[in-house]
């Protein structure tokens, strides 16, 4: 141990073990072999890490064969609104469901949200579902008619060409 952390206790699991691992003998042999100053004792070529820093997915978690996962902000009725669509939470090795800080709530506390997965084949129906009602959508906006939209003597206030409609172009991604 240096001079500067001797009889502070380690903050994390991994220093306290790398602290009793190496302790005053890989001090010691390291200020022997010409170690370099503050380098990490007991580090060995070759051991697998994650640099700090690295562009990387936060919310990164392994597929499942034949689900889809999504996250959840839990904001109030949202689980609850996705377990009656079909989702069910994915639990961690201890049985836990999965959940990662995301931001901040609209309290002020923590914003989480939680992994939870649904059978591909109801995704792939829901997401069908969804294209049709947008596909409708658009054509009544292309006949002028926007649901919810002004009627009566406020009808006449709309632009339409007439006997053409309106004309959106769409791109495909």
């Amino acid at each position: 141990m240096s001079e500067d952390t001797r009889g502070r206790v380690p903050l994390n699991e991994a220093a306290r073990s790398r602290v009793a691992q190496g302790g005053a003998q890989g001090a010691a042999a390291g200020a022997a072999a010409g170690a370099v100053p503050g380098a990490v004792a007991g580090r060995q070529r070759g051991v697998s890490r994650r640099p700090f820093g690295l562009r990387e997915q936060k919310l990164a978690y392994p597929d499942r064969e034949g689900y889809h996962r999504h996250w959840f902000n839990d904001e109030p009725g949202r689980i609850a609104r996705a377990g009656d669509a079909g989702y069910s939470q994915v639990l961690d090795e201890s049985g836990k469901p999965v959940s990662m800080t995301v931001g901040v709530a609209r309290g002020g506390g923590a914003q989480v949200a939680y992994l939870m997965e649904i059978p591909a084949e109801w995704y792939r129906e829901d997401m069908a579902a969804q294209e049709s009602g947008h596909r409708e959508l658009m054509a009544q906006i292309r006949e002028g008619r926007v649901p919810g939209g002004p009627t009566g003597a406020d009808r006449q206030a709309q632009y339409v060409p007439q006997g053409v409609g309106i004309s959106i172009r769409e791109e495909r991604r």
